[in-house]
């Protein structure tokens, strides 16, 4: 067989390299490579090209770990963040319901005295005091809040919420009789004796009645208002 050039041996060693050359090519190429410090150096730097150094291996394996690590926080932090924004919506949500009450329909402020007007006031036969009360500014008044300090002070404190409502025919308690059954109160209240009502707060009030004050009866029209059978 004829000697095989070097041009045809570093053609068929990259198919060497790779055993996937016939038997005969390979027995040709290892015979020229006995010769050859060209066509071995040649192969050398094959292997070289081809081999990945145990370092880099290290350092792909590594990244390939990094880049699964980056999925699986990024996954994580994906579900966090769902569940953050579900939390801040229910937070969000349950705020501006709290408001709204609050604003609409929370009774939270209490009604000036300087918008209220207390006259007809009087005594009805079974002893209850009654009056006419009306709040002027043309708002409706939703409640009333009652209490008394420890010197016998009773207050009715007439509140709304933050936003007003005008007030609708009847009117309701914006514009309406009251009565207070003293013995009553004092019943609720440890037996505590009433000495004075007031409308308002303590700091800002119209006073109804204080003990020792006479007060007329109350006419017929009113007693009839206020009898219960």
């Amino acid at each position: 067989m004829s000697k095989l050039s070097c041009e045809i041996i570093r053609d068929i060693l990259p198919l060497y390299y790779d055993n996937v050359c016939s038997d005969d090519s390979k027995s040709l190429v290892e015979e020229h490579l006995d010769h050859c410090q060209s066509c071995k150096l040649e192969l050398d730097r094959l292997k070289v090209d081809f081999e990945i150094p145990k370092e880099e291996i290290e350092t792909i394996r590594n990244d390939s770990n990094v880049i699964k690590n980056i999925s699986s926080l990024w996954k994580r932090s994906k579900i966090k963040s769902f569940a953050t924004g579900v939390i801040i919506s229910l937070v969000l949500v349950l705020l501006i319901s709290f408001g709204y009450n609050r604003l609409f329909h929370l009774n939270t402020v209490n009604v000036p005295t300087n918008v209220m007007e207390i006259s007809q006031v009087s005594q009805l036969s079974d002893g209850k005091i009654v009056f006419h009360f009306e709040v002027t500014d043309g708002y409706a008044l939703n409640e009333t809040i009652h209490d008394m300090d420890k010197n016998g002070n009773f207050y009715i404190t007439p509140v709304r919420p933050v936003i007003k409502k005008k007030a609708q025919p009847p009117y309701g308690m914006a514009n309406d009789y009251y009565f207070i059954d003293i013995e009553q109160e004092e019943l609720h209240r440890d037996s505590a004796e009433i000495k004075a009502i007031y409308i308002g707060t303590p700091k800002e009030n119209i006073l109804v009645w204080k003990d020792g004050m006479d007060l007329p009866k109350a006419s017929k029209e009113i007693e009839n208002m206020f009898h219960f059978e």
